[in-house]
């Protein structure tokens, strides 16, 4: 399995790579007082199984460039983990359990950008950190919410210049997150993200 992402990975920088190629010149430096806009979203179901099972989340940042490649921003994170299951006990007829788990992120991000004025492929780094939220509900009655008071973030990650203003990423993004006790670790976790990037402003 790990062979398998690393191979999509090799994949997808070499593909950026080579439709680079095919890109005109054009200034992607991006000056102070721009205006940076992202989105990103990920879905995965499993089609094996009698019973649903899915996941999907979708992030959304906005930012402003202080300085010439660097901005300061937020984002905001929204995700959702279903999946249902029949009792032991339960006749063939019987509705299946429906359990989901919905996570809710906000926090600041910054963003350092690399390459000059003539630059399709971008080089960038993120950092950050996140207040979270998780919901358990079980046939859509909230069971338990718990806050996480911390969640740092840190990626790398090239950006496709399509156009001036518009390009697409790909992030290797690395995900820790701390309960509310000092020494609660609940989660660490290395994604792969694809997104579209816009930028207002020269």
């Amino acid at each position: 399995m790990k062979i398998f992402f690393a191979l999509i990975v090799l994949m997808s920088f070499t593909g950026t790579l080579l439709a680079s190629d095919y890109q005109t010149n054009y200034s992607t430096s991006r000056a102070s007082g721009t205006i940076m806009i992202a989105g990103s979203g990920t879905y995965e179901t499993d089609l094996n199984k009698d019973l649903r099972e899915s996941f999907w989340r979708i992030n959304t940042d906005a930012a402003l460039f202080l300085f010439p490649q660097f901005a300061a921003g937020i984002e905001f994170g929204y995700g959702k983990d279903m999946h249902e299951e029949l009792d032991d006990v339960a006749i063939p007829e019987d509705d299946p359990t429906v359990y989901e788990t919905v996570s809710m992120t906000v926090g600041p991000r910054v963003f350092i950008f690399f390459g000059g004025k003539r630059s399709e492929l971008t080089p960038f780094i993120k950092a950050g950190a996140d207040y979270l939220i998780d919901k358990e509900f079980i046939d859509e009655k909230e069971q338990e919410r718990n806050s996480k008071e911390m969640g740092l973030v840190t990626s790398a990650g090239l950006l496709l210049n399509l156009a001036k203003n518009v390009g697409m990423t790909v992030e290797a993004e690395y995900n820790f997150e701390k309960g509310t006790d000092v020494d609660e670790i609940d989660t660490k976790q290395l994604l792969i993200k694809f997104g579209i990037r816009s930028f207002l402003g020269e």
